[in-house]
């Protein structure tokens, strides 16, 4: 069996950092091109655009997508229109609309799809999700802080409208929540701090409940300073269970656990091949929709302007 000729479209830091070593390291994949219009990707072949890359680039079987959510749509559809498999890095498009629609799109072209919420490939999330079987749920804690000008340096998409502001990093710590918690959550109330001159917010509160009432409360920070921090606290009647590091460390009732790490990337790409083996998708749209209700339901309030 051949590896899965691969081309990659957008390669920014979180390609260059995250999906290229980690396809790399998979052999039933085979990188074979990128389409990027800014610096190349040494050692294959480089395109302008995702329409130069299909016509004159080598033959390709999926297509992973890097590039900001704004615009990913047409690009998306462009290579299912093309016949290809595809995965589309978080946050899988600018609206709940457009997203869902591309679940209808890969249905139809009969190739298979995955929206890549890595955060739910950290170790810690299937241990938390073993733990939690047959024990009583009573409360989520979402703590997810972290330092903008760090993570995402000169990103000037992220505060534009469709850029999701804080909601870019928060929606890792949704996604996590949302696979382990079976019943769909509803968005009670979201406070919003947007600056005044950007059109996302930098800081949001949300109050959530589950379908079986347990309450989830999310603080999220996209300018927090010293001692940046992605935790989830689970607290049921049995004991407490969190994660840090956005589920890398786990600890239990305070005793830290032993887990085995190779990566979330390493996951999503051994995940994409079985979907791919098995012709199937992987698209759900439930971290979205929060973040859409929060936009939808919350109170707004300008604050200070941001600048890098």
């Amino acid at each position: 069996m051949h590896p899965i000729r691969l081309g990659l479209v957008g390669y920014g830091k979180i390609a260059q950092d995250q999906h290229v070593p980690a396809i790399r390291a998979n052999p039933r994949f085979e990188l074979v091109s990128v389409a990027t219009l800014g610096q190349p990707c040494a050692g294959v072949e480089n395109f302008s655009s995702l329409e130069e890359l299909l016509s004159r680039g080598p033959q390709v079987d999926a297509i992973a997508f890097c590039t900001p959510p704004q615009g990913r749509f047409g690009l998306v559809r462009q290579a299912l229109a093309a016949g290809k498999h595809v995965l589309i890095e978080k946050p899988p498009c600018a609206s709940l609309g457009e997203a869902m629609a591309l679940i209808d799109d890969v249905q139809e072209a009969g190739v298979s799809g995955l929206f890549a919420w890595h955060s739910r490939f950290a170790v810690g999330v299937e241990y938390a999700r073993q733990w939690l079987d047959g024990k009583t749920l009573q409360q989520v804690r979402v703590d997810w802080k972290e330092q903008v000008r760090k993570w995402h340096p000169g990103q000037a998409w992220i505060w534009q409208a469709g850029g999701l502001g804080v909601f870019d990093p928060g929606i890792n710590a949704l996604s996590i929540v949302t696979e382990l918690l079976p019943s769909p959550l509803f968005v009670e109330s979201a406070a919003l701090q947007v600056p005044s001159n950007c059109q996302s917010p930098i800081v949001a509160s949300l109050n959530m409940v589950s379908a079986g009432q347990v309450k989830i409360e999310a603080e999220l920070d996209f300018d927090h300073g010293e001692n940046e921090e992605w935790s989830i606290q689970l607290r049921c009647a049995e004991g407490l269970l969190r994660m840090d590091r956005g589920g890398a460390d786990v600890s239990v009732d305070g005793v830290r656990q032993v887990v085995a790490d190779d990566g979330e990337y390493a996951a999503i790409y051994r995940h994409f091949a079985q979907l791919i083996a098995d012709k199937a998708s992987d698209m759900d749209v439930q971290p979205l929709r929060i973040v859409a209700d929060s936009f939808f339901v919350g109170s707004k309030e300008s604050v200070a302007p941001f600048y890098e």
